[in-house]
């Protein structure tokens, strides 16, 4: 097609060094040559320059500032209190090798047992919520004819419970990545459309049980990453034709199967798509090319209906809120041509608007419905007026050290879809160090870059909020502490909060904890270099 785009930043892996991180946030301005969008992002930089001690009153008054773990990285207690396994627990204990450090989450930060502490640690900081996921396994070890978990139930209304207590919000999201291993087993998890059901089943159970008190609900974590690092596939698999039958098997490198998330390539059980029986040491390849689209339009149609479901027979009893957590780069043409734009809004397109337009407008965006038409199946005209408006808010998760990147993020979604956006909360933001063996636990919590990478997103944010009147109503630093941080396992450490691996999982706070602590007190300016020594 002759296109060319320009990403602000791209790194396959969440773990930087921190050479290149202080390189972005000292040079938080990517060059481009001719790049219509750098006068708008120059300006918006030395604005930025006005804002460099900032706090809490700088935001607009009821501005919630959160923090978050997901079930899975954080819990531990995997084969306590009846929870079943997760596709997780599947290939970790299964296929170590897939884990850089061949680690599992059957421990992790040992939250399950230690959260009472922890939402105090967070309440002492100053934080109004605390973003959490529930384990599907946790509450519903089988499907829900299996019989519900009563010991999980328990365990989640008490975090709900120690959280209001402490006198924050719960944000809870219902599918963090975690999905029970008995429904991939069975019918190939979120590649069937059966997925709907359960999935339901699962959201109303725990809109029943814990709605009362909960008022922000997430669908959906990153369904874009669960997607892509789930199910695409290229050149990373070859083919295996000794089965004798129609179906395509697939065996993977597995130095690249570790950058792969679970739910399908992980597996090495075969699902014959004919049969629907699983087979021997492999797992089927129904469709190469469609596999993705395949699963994001499942997940969309599990959103919908659940929201559905909530805004019918829950809504009106508990008034609560549902979006989902979507994840985006920053997309810029390289060159001011009508090619490279169109590029540029096609790149935002098939990642931010696969599955924004559909919740918004009820169908895939056309560019495509264009360029995948033979793989991608459109929502019907029923299925459309189910998702358009599906939405109460939204989010725009960031994790790339690229501030003004953020800004850019933004504007984007204020050109682009205007009235339409529903209120925004940042539900994700962070920076991950490497694990390095070789410092003591108070070396390691000297983390300068991560005190300077939010302080200056939070500048931009705040940038954002002024000079685009964008209706941002929260901003979630991710994450509360050290976890396991999915095929990395514990080399990656995203938290401002240390967790000791070594020595009992004791908790420490690194200087980002203790900026946060000030920045959140609203008579105490902070900047960039008031870091605890």
């Amino acid at each position: 097609m002759g296109f060319a785009a320009q990403f602000i930043l791209f790194l396959e892996d969440s773990c930087w060094r921190s050479s290149l991180a202080q390189y972005a946030l000292s040079n938080s301005q990517i060059s481009l040559t001719s790049h219509s969008g750098l006068t708008r992002l120059d300006r918006a930089k030395e604005k930025a320059k006005n804002h460099e001690h900032i706090s809490r009153n700088d935001f607009p008054e009821g501005f919630i500032f959160g923090t978050g773990t997901s079930a899975y990285q954080v819990e531990g207690a995997a084969a306590e209190d009846g929870r079943s396994i997760s596709v997780w627990d599947d290939i970790t204990l299964r296929t170590p090798g897939m884990i850089a450090d061949g680690s599992n989450g059957n421990v992790a930060c040992d939250v399950y047992h230690r959260y009472k502490d922890d939402i105090r640690l967070m309440k002492q900081m100053g934080f109004d919520s605390y973003r959490f996921s529930i384990s599907w396994s946790r509450v519903l070890p089988g499907k829900t004819f299996a019989g519900i978990n009563k010991k999980g139930i328990d365990y989640y209304n008490d975090v709900i419970n120690t959280v209001i207590a402490n006198g924050m919000i719960p944000f809870v999201t219902l599918f963090h990545w975690d999905l029970p291993n008995c429904l991939q087993l069975e019918y190939g998890g979120m590649l069937s459309d059966q997925i709907v059901n359960d999935f339901v089943q699962f959201a109303e159970l725990c809109f029943q049980e814990f709605g009362d008190r909960v008022k922000f609900w997430t669908t959906f974590n990153e369904p874009w990453s669960y997607v892509v690092y789930g199910y695409t596939r290229g050149d990373d698999f070859i083919e295996d034709d000794s089965t004798g039958n129609n179906s395509t098997v697939v065996q993977y490198s597995s130095q690249r199967a570790r950058m792969r998330l679970p739910p399908n390539k992980l597996s090495r059980r075969r699902f014959d798509s004919t049969t629907q029986t699983n087979r021997d040491t492999w797992f089927p390849v129904k469709d190469p090319a469609k596999d993705a689209y395949t699963a994001a339009r499942n997940m969309l149609l599990c959103h919908s209906t659940a929201v559905q479901s909530y805004r019918q027979k829950f809504e009106i009893y508990q008034n609560g809120k549902i979006g989902i957590v979507l994840n985006s780069n920053c997309h810029y043409a390289f060159e001011n041509t009508s090619q490279n734009n169109l590029a540029a809004e096609t790149a935002f397109d098939f990642m931010l608007g696969w599955f924004l337009e559909p919740v918004l407008f009820g169908q895939f965006p056309p560019s495509m419905l264009r360029f995948a038409a033979d793989n991608i199946v459109p929502f019907s005209d029923e299925e459309m007026r189910g998702l358009a408006g599906s939405v109460d808010w939204t989010d725009s998760s960031w994790l790339w050290i690229v501030p003004n990147g953020l800004y850019g993020h933004l504007e984007y979604l204020q050109d682009r879809y205007k009235k339409r956006m529903p209120p925004l909360y940042i539900t994700e933001n962070g920076v991950a160090d490497n694990n390095d063996v070789k410092l003591t636990a108070k070396q390691a919590c000297v983390d300068t870059t991560r005190v300077q990478y939010h302080q200056k997103h939070l500048t931009y944010l705040l940038l954002a909020i002024e000079n685009l009147k964008l209706d941002v109503r929260g901003y979630f630093v991710w994450s509360y502490c050290d976890n396991f941080e999915w095929t990395a396992g514990y080399q990656s450490r995203f938290g401002i909060i240390y967790t000791d691996y070594v020595n009992n999982l004791t908790r420490y706070m690194k200087n980002s904890a203790f900026w946060f602590t000030k920045f959140l007190k609203p008579s105490l300016p902070t900047s960039p270099t008031s870091d605890k020594k």
